[in-house]
């Protein structure tokens, strides 16, 4: 399998297109500037992105994904190198144990020949990370495991909103991840999805790691009618978060939830993001289990301003609440300022965070690896795990919710929107050192964890 997978992307180049600005200014390798200059100032002029785009189609190549901010474009290599000067070239990363991962490389410059006044920079897209925990030998297990979805439900307290009809209805969702496989669980509980590749080449019936799976799993569980599309942005060995994060906009949701990093700095990707949230969606990116957002790191947590970024919290049998020691908190390195996280969801403790039973594809990626540790069979659907992917996806679901109620009437909500649903947590430190200190909110969790309660008059 992973094999023709790099045969296909050997082939077939995918390159990044930033438009310039109609400004003039540029964001290039410094997303910084998001924290003092609007958004707007980045933005090509009405109408460039679709001359791109045209003058693309026509040489034979593929527009893959496009918002009003850029463009995603890959071809046959050949066609590519003629267009933009290079082929775009899969490599091996030989940083990432456990599993095989590629990532693009380009062996010479990228410059496009076509219609270059209207082109700020032609990019290598990063490749991401689904925010998982290594297998590590487990501890004897004294907390038993949330079951999906009535532990998810419980946890969030929704039963009453549930009961009285709020559970998602007429709100898109969109979840940027692995993929979704038609496991059994889904169709029992009649739940409403569909799948749209990142680019050609990805199957959109596979769902080779099994993450997007599972984390939909979660989500639904809190908004069991919101009417979820997952944009597939890998396969086993490749993976595609800017251009799946552009199909996510292209889409129009309300909500956008992303349980990932990226592989190095991908400032285009905080662009979109903040650009997103401009329109109006509601951005969530988990905090990561370890990872920051700290610049010369391989892996990068995304802390663009004015998403939602979510950490963890435990809590156990007797429902005390503690700060995860598996999930991140930090200051951002790239926005002064900027605390991560604003708020969390439920997520399990180190070593192996093996928390929450998830359905996924027999037999992938993670139902192979996690057989090792969690009690389960390597080709039978189902894994233990957790981390703050899957707090991210249960803070969609609750975002879902709050939507239907109409909570910021068609803005993108803010955290303090959700002060009011957000449980104290004060006890606990987490994996990057910070602790709750008795107080809340606080650097290790933000707000606390968030629930579906109250949203105040």
């Amino acid at each position: 399998m992973v094999e023709e997978e790099f045969a296909r992307f050997e082939r077939r180049g995918v390159v990044t297109v930033v438009p310039r600005s109609a400004t003039g200014r540029r964001l290039g390798h410094d997303p910084a500037q998001l924290s003092r200059v609007p958004v707007e100032e980045f933005l090509p002029a009405p109408g460039v992105v679709d001359r791109l785009a045209d003058a693309f189609t026509r040489e034979g190549l593929d527009v893959e994904a496009r918002t009003g901010v850029g463009l995603t474009v890959a071809g046959d290599n050949a066609r590519i190198a003629e267009v933009f000067g290079s082929p775009v070239v899969p490599v091996r990363n030989k940083y990432i144990r456990g599993s095989v991962r590629h990532e693009l490389t380009a062996p010479g410059a990228l410059r496009s020949r076509l219609l270059p006044e209207l082109i700020a920079e032609v990019r290598v897209p990063r490749s991401g990370f689904e925010l998982t925990v290594d297998a590590a030998p487990p501890l004897p297990r004294t907390d038993r495991c949330l079951r999906l979805p009535e532990d998810a439900v419980r946890v969030a307290g929704a039963e009453s909103l549930h009961a009285a009809g709020i559970r998602g209805d007429g709100v898109r969702v969109v979840m940027v991840d692995t993929g979704l496989y038609a496991h059994p669980h889904h169709r029992a509980h009649g739940y409403t999805t569909s799948v749209v590749p990142a680019v050609t080449g990805l199957d959109p019936a596979a769902d080779e790691r099994g993450h997007g799976t599972a984390m939909s799993a979660l989500l639904l569980a809190v908004a069991p009618r919101a009417e979820l599309t997952m944009v597939k942005m890998a396969n086993e060995a490749f993976s595609f978060p800017l251009a799946a994060f552009q199909r996510a906009v292209s889409l129009e949701p309300d909500v956008v939830s992303c349980s990932w990093g990226t592989l190095r700095e991908e400032p285009q990707l905080h662009l979109e993001v903040a650009d997103a949230v401009r329109r109006g969606i509601t951005v969530l990116f988990a905090a990561g289990n370890g990872s920051t957002d700290r610049p010369s790191a391989m892996f990068q947590s995304v802390a663009t301003p004015g998403a939602l970024t979510v950490g963890g919290v435990h809590v156990g049998p007797d429902g005390r609440r503690r700060a995860s020691d598996l999930a991140s908190s930090y200051r951002s390195a790239v926005f002064p300022g900027r605390s991560v996280p604003d708020l969390s969801g439920p997520c399990g403790t180190l070593p192996n965070g093996d928390y929450i039973v998830f359905p996924t594809q027999p037999g992938c990626l993670f139902d192979r690896r996690n057989s090792a540790y969690d009690g389960t069979a390597p080709d039978d659907g189902w894994l233990v795990s957790s981390g703050t992917s899957g707090a991210t996806a249960y803070a969609a679901g609750v975002v879902a919710l709050a939507v239907q109620r109409g909570l910021g009437r068609g803005r993108a909500l803010r955290a303090e929107d959700l002060a009011d649903a957000c449980l104290p947590v004060t006890e606990g430190v987490t994996s990057t050192g910070d602790v709750c200190g008795g107080v809340c909110p606080n650097e290790a969790v933000g707000l606390g964890l968030l629930t579906a309660g109250p949203h105040g008059p």
